[in-house]
């Protein structure tokens, strides 16, 4: 990984990044629907849920949820899409021609790239109510700071950022105020990156934020992005000329771009971190 060396900016995603939990979506769903569902239909969803994460599903963990249309889909630039999943009315797998997709500004999609995109798509699909939807999420995110579901610190993984031989580390996450701040002072990285972008807007404010870069005298090739959601963190950054590495332990189906370099979990991250300072400076 040579093009290593030329990393001058460096941009971390929070959730999924930094830690890691995949345990907060069961929560998450069952709070949605204790008050409109049965314990059997919430376990249903539950299961459905982490089967669209692990593959096992029609929608898969990676696919593309418009909204308008109900329908999900794969990542297409050819102008044919398979396997599309109508989940309205009536759930059913149709055929259809699509146009070639790549409009990152486009509000009416949404990406199933991590778990919380996949409540998403729950909150989407039973029409659930914006600000129940919005109590939901705080409460399980203040949660995953108390015990006995709170998320692991990876110190190792601090360090090597801390280490890292860069002009400038980010962290950019979608997640707003307050939570976003807490979940920072929680691991104790108030002070470990030069910029912090809250509500950060991501794909089109990642986007926005390299196009900056540039303007300031940054090459492309200079920047790596470093996130668990290919189409949010990764696929802006590199279709502009960056380099992107995707951490995630689940598959997602018809990436929009290849990451060019894949870990499974902070573990890993780290090492790739620590072995790349090595490499450079040797």
């Amino acid at each position: 990984m040579n093009w290593m060396k030329e990393i001058k900016v460096a941009i971390f995603d929070l959730d999924g990044t930094l830690y890691q939990d995949y345990s907060f979506l069961e929560r998450y769903l069952t709070y949605l629907f204790k008050e409109s569902h049965s314990h059997q239909e919430i376990q249903q969803i539950i299961s459905e849920a982490y089967d669209i994460l692990e593959g096992n599903h029609v929608i898969k963990f990676g696919h593309f949820i418009d909204k308008k249309r109900q329908i999900s889909f794969p990542y297409i630039n050819d102008g044919v899409a398979a396997n599309i999943y109508s989940w309205g009315k009536k759930e059913q797998i149709i055929a259809e021609i699509l146009s070639p997709f790549n409009d990152i500004e486009d509000e009416n999609m949404l990406y199933l790239g991590d778990p919380w995109g996949i409540a998403a798509f729950y909150i989407e699909k039973h029409n659930i109510d914006k600000r129940k939807g919005v109590e939901t999420f705080n409460k399980v995110r203040k949660e995953m700071l108390l015990s006995p579901f709170s998320i692991q610190r990876y110190e190792l993984l601090f360090k090597a950022i801390e280490e890292m031989n860069v002009e400038k580390k980010t962290l950019m996450t979608n997640t707003p105020l307050p939570s976003a701040y807490e979940f920072i002072t929680y691991l104790g990285i108030e002070n470990l990156f030069n910029d912090y972008v809250y509500d950060a807007k991501k794909p089109i404010g990642i986007q926005l934020y390299v196009e900056r870069l540039l303007e300031q005298g940054y090459l492309a090739e200079q920047i790596l992005s470093i996130g668990d959601n290919p189409w949010n963190d990764l696929y802006p950054v590199q279709r502009l000329g960056g380099r992107g590495c995707l951490i995630s332990k689940y598959k997602h189906a018809n990436l929009s771009t290849r990451p060019d370099f894949t870990v499974t979990g902070i573990e890993q991250l780290t090492d790739f971190l620590t072995e790349t300072k090595v490499k450079i400076n040797s």
